[in-house]
């Protein structure tokens, strides 16, 4: 009988040990640990990456003939192969930093195209919990701004998402605080 005992306990913490270990799908805590396989795996989807030509990926994504860039004061110029002008992209740091989301800062790549108008806003690598970035995706809060020319955007009274509003307040002060000298 002890023996059968000792086995059920050995079972049971092993089996306590292998649920602990598996991520959680449903997931949903109100911090950023950066240790559970839910931060570690939302955190590594999210780290900067280049292509071959070693331009940024958040450029390739908006911009997919994109050859080359040129970083200029307040933006990057984004070129084809043959040095055709496509657009441009503005990154709010350092002007966004401070402003902070729910967990900390909300840092963007804004594309413009070649009349300066915005093509879209893209969130770069942040400690948001990935739950309330989600929302504000689904929501399309990031579309919002599509087609404004920066004054514009600056101007615009955006609604914050429900359920989400840190995210979604300091993703929209980011982009102001990026576009205001570009008016």
């Amino acid at each position: 009988m002890k023996k059968i005992v000792s086995i059920l306990i050995v079972s049971l913490f092993a089996l306590g040990t292998t649920l602990a270990q598996q991520p959680n799908q449903q997931h949903q805590c109100a911090h950023h640990c950066g240790n559970c396989p839910h931060h570690q795996q939302a955190a590594k989807a999210q780290q900067p990456a280049v292509n071959a030509d070693g331009i940024a990926m958040e450029i390739v994504r908006t911009f997919p003939t994109v050859k080359s860039v040129k970083k200029e004061a307040k933006y990057t110029s984004v070129y084809d192969a043959s040095k055709k002008l496509l657009g441009y992209a503005v990154y709010s740091k350092p002007a966004s930093d401070g402003i902070k989301g729910y967990n900390g800062e909300t840092p963007l790549m804004i594309a413009l195209d070649k009349n300066k108008k915005i093509l879209s806003v893209e969130l770069l690598a942040n400690s948001e919990t990935p739950k309330y970035v989600q929302m504000v995706k689904g929501a399309g809060f990031f579309k919002t701004w599509n087609g404004l020319s920066p004054k514009a955007a600056c101007k615009k009274k955006v609604d914050v998402v429900a359920g989400a509003t840190y995210t979604s307040n300091g993703v929209a002060k980011s982009l102001q605080a990026a576009l205001k000298d570009l008016k």
